[in-house]
């Protein structure tokens, strides 16, 4: 090799390229070496298999109508299977037991089917029941409403001392999803309430015997609707300020700013400052149940009590117009309670 080329080869071997390469092989090195220095990121430890979500049996109960059976196997499965679910669902066994309990317990006063203390204890039972609903800390709205109903039907079943001092418990008008009152066909009140008239709803979608507080409420919706839409009335909202059924649950009507649809007379007369409750149901053949008229009693003495009403200026319908309503056995109860 000649001078020239050697002083080539020494450049080609100390240039840019050459220490790139060299750098690039130095990293190389480098790199192979991290494991032994520890520097690499430990791997995480394996996970344990995923366990299967327990199955929960949805229990059969929440599918069956009410009766004695239903009422055991509810009873049964709060003993013994309860712990396995949440607590959503036990409180709605504890209310729907509680509930059947009532409505069994008002049957038997009724037709006498059960010696009375074998009932005053079962609707004893069916009221803390219902407390134990209402001291739940984790309960929602509708629940504890729902076991406010239950205690104010077990107390007044009873006709028990307590019943008089009850706050009473209204289901309001969102509860049982009335519609928006139509506001420019209604009559605001003018002065004071003076006045009491009592109804029946004359049908017979209602349960005789009490049956669950939705099957009232549907019933509300009907007769809303009825008197809202039919062409002969077209009135602004349900004619009635309140509505009770057989299980003694009171239902808001009509706002009491408002006027009601209920009496009649020229030009709606007999509704001037008028408070109209209806009881559900067709009592022109049968009475209403002792818990009906139980919340009957206590809601037209809190009525009377809070806008002075003399008890002389509670009324039958049927003495406002030629009808039959509320039916005799109602208008007798009227008659012996406020003459």
């Amino acid at each position: 090799m000649n001078r020239f080329s050697s002083r080539r080869a020494a450049r080609v071997a100390t240039g840019p390229r050459a220490i790139r390469g060299a750098l690039f092989t130095l990293l190389l090195a480098l790199l192979g070496l991290l494991p032994s220095l520890g520097c690499t990121t430990p791997k995480p430890p394996p996970r344990p298999p995923l366990e299967p979500d327990p199955v929960v049996v949805r229990p059969p109960w929440l599918d069956k109508d009410l009766s004695w059976e239903t009422l055991v196997e509810i009873e049964d499965w709060l003993d013994n299977q309860s712990t396995a679910h949440n607590a959503d669902l036990v409180r709605e066994a504890r209310l729907r037991l509680n509930e059947g309990r009532v409505n069994y317990s008002r049957l038997d006063l009724d037709k006498g089917t059960a010696p009375p203390k074998t009932v005053r204890d079962r609707v004893e039972l069916a009221r803390m029941g219902f407390q134990q609903v209402l001291d739940d800390p984790s309960a929602g709205q509708a629940s504890k409403t729902r076991a406010k109903l239950g205690v104010q039907s077990a107390v007044a079943l009873l006709d028990s001392p307590k019943a008089s001092k009850l706050d009473l418990v209204i289901v309001d008008r969102s509860r049982w999803k009335a519609k928006p009152a139509r506001t420019d066909r209604l009559t605001a009140l003018k002065g004071s309430w003076s006045r009491i008239t009592v109804h029946h709803s004359d049908e017979s979608r209602s349960s005789q015997t009490g049956g669950s507080i939705e099957e009232s409420e549907e019933v509300a919706r009907l007769i809303q609707k009825f008197h809202m839409e039919d062409p002969e009335h077209r009135w602004g909202d349900i004619g009635y300020h309140y509505l009770i059924d057989s299980a003694g649950r009171i239902f808001e009507g009509r706002e009491l700013r408002w006027q009601g649809a209920h009496a009649g007379g020229p030009g709606g007369v007999n509704n001037t400052q008028n408070i109209g409750i209806c009881m559900l149901g067709d009592f022109l053949k049968r009475p209403p149940t002792p818990a009906a008229l139980k919340s009957l009693e206590l809601l037209i003495e809190s009525l009377r009590g809070q806008y002075k009403i003399p008890a002389t200026r509670v009324y039958a319908h049927k003495e406002f117009t030629t009808t039959q309503c509320p039916g005799p056995a109602l208008s007798a109860w009227l008659k012996n309670k406020y003459d």
